[in-house]
């Protein structure tokens, strides 16, 4: 597939994730990646889904699930429009459970995606029902930490198993490692606070783009 960015919010109330996503619509971006925390799986708390539900947008939306129970959001994700929800493999104890949810979330959305943290271990993902395989790039819960180097072997990895998903990563992606991460196999970029700085988002976004189309930083 032609590689993706995917603009990232991260937001711990409603006005600042209004005020990403209003950046975010002003540039050529078609997806946008929302972070939903519950304060269990991950200490911080979120802009939780029944807060931006009511938030129209031209955006296709995509939840980022850190937490356990996920499926209790599984209605107001829909109510706010979410096509592609992702659910960490975390998240349960085994990979048949993490599958059987996986299962049980296509039933709301039209694409379900399996995230892994990096210190957990790359397992066997044939016949997993998914449409993405997630890595994340740091240890998730905060936005703007360093990339763990260590994630472009396991990028590789699981390209390697030759699925039929999507390879995504999210976390630490900026400038400076976006073509590695691309020759490592990721396919789709999830992008966040990179985006927020210097320039405008729209600017940023086609920087990335420049730079994912073989150009130089």
């Amino acid at each position: 597939m032609k590689a993706e960015i995917c603009p990232g919010i991260l937001s711990h109330n409603l006005e600042e994730y209004i005020a990403h996503l209003e950046q975010v619509e002003k540039s050529d971006a078609t997806w946008v990646h929302i972070d939903v925390m519950d304060g269990q799986f991950v200490p911080n708390i979120s802009v939780m889904p029944h807060e931006f539900m009511s938030i129209p947008t031209r955006l296709h939306l995509e939840a980022h699930l850190m937490a356990y129970h996920p499926e209790r959001y599984y209605s107001d994700l829909t109510v706010a429009g979410v096509s592609r929800v992702l659910i960490h493999r975390e998240a349960y104890g085994s990979l048949g459970e993490c599958s059987a949810a996986l299962k049980h979330a296509g039933d709301y959305f039209s694409e379900v995606g399996m995230v892994i943290n990096p210190d957990t271990v790359i397992e066997d993902y044939s016949g997993l029902p998914t449409q993405v395989i997630q890595c994340m790039g740091v240890v998730p819960g905060a936005s703007g930490k360093e990339f763990i180097d260590d994630v472009y072997d396991r990028i590789r990895a699981v390209s390697a198993q030759r699925l039929s998903v999507v390879v995504a990563v999210d976390g630490g992606v900026h400038q400076d490692n976006i073509q590695e991460l691309q020759k490592a196999g990721a396919e789709r970029f999830v992008i966040t606070s990179a985006l927020y700085i210097a320039s405008s988002v729209s600017q940023n976004l086609q920087n990335f783009i420049h730079l994912l189309a073989g150009g130089n930083a």
